[in-house]
């Protein structure tokens, strides 16, 4: 009980800590909120794009900007910044076990993603009158936030490199969006660039949640990439990691 107190106490102070970063509650939260109400209004609401009108298909690109941005930044650059000030070292002479620290980073993460996906469903209802199921509403929070765990692998090699880590983070982050087809559709983009797009882990990440808003089989071939993804940023993390040690 006293243990599960203190991982309750951490998360709640991380959620706390998250939401006085104003940087942070701007590019997270007020960025795709404010990207959505303005991209939504580009082209018809009804236009069709892969089997959703526009309004429903920007909806879910932006959510996915959200979270995939949650997860580089915050945990990334969380991991950098608390490297540099050694407070892992810290944590070890504490009575707070280094394991609860980063599990409530882990909840901490989940449930602003989660929150945040259910903001822009509301968004999108009250500005552009989307009316999803609510199953799919379920299932696209699902689907976004467990396939995001590809982005907390990558934040974890973005959280190695120290005080660049702020920097290249929203590079990457920016660049990934971009060329991923969350900012405009993939169809949209120009046939030489489409076929990369579709090898890209934010393009196949959105996927899923393109699929399931209309009303598609989620692709299996998009879950196979984000698992390669995954397994390929975790052993890059690790190979660092291991290496740092070492030094």
């Amino acid at each position: 009980m006293i243990k599960s107190k203190q991982l309750l106490f951490l998360i709640q102070l991380n959620v706390k800590r998250n939401f006085r970063d104003f940087k942070y509650v701007c590019l997270i939260i007020l960025l795709p909120t404010i990207f959505y109400i303005i991209y939504s209004e580009i082209f018809p609401k009804n236009a069709n794009i892969d089997g959703t009108s526009w309004v429903e298909y920007s909806l879910i690109s932006l959510i996915s900007f959200g979270i995939m941005g949650n997860a580089i930044n915050l945990l990334g650059t969380r991991v950098a910044s608390e490297k540099k000030d050694n407070w892992y070292n810290y944590l070890k002479v504490s009575p707070i076990k280094t394991s609860y620290y980063l599990i409530s980073h882990l909840f901490t993460y989940l449930l602003i993603s989660i929150l945040f996906t259910i903001l822009m469903f509301v968004i999108a209802y009250f500005w552009n009158g989307v009316h999803i199921e609510l199953t799919k509403v379920f299932y696209v929070t699902l689907a976004l936030n467990i396939g995001s765990f590809v982005f907390l692998f990558l934040a974890l090699i973005i959280g190695q490199l120290g005080s660049i880590a702020q920097s290249v983070g929203t590079i990457v982050y920016l660049i990934l969006s971009f060329l991923g087809g969350l900012w405009m559709p993939v169809a949209a983009m120009p046939s030489n660039m489409q076929g990369f797009a579709k090898t890209l882990p934010s393009y196949n990440y959105a996927k899923l949640g393109w699929d399931i808003v209309a009303g598609n089989q989620i692709s299996w071939a998009s879950v196979l990439t984000l698992i390669i993804y995954s397994f390929v940023f975790l052993v890059v993390f690790l190979y660092l990691s291991k290496r740092e040690k070492k030094y």
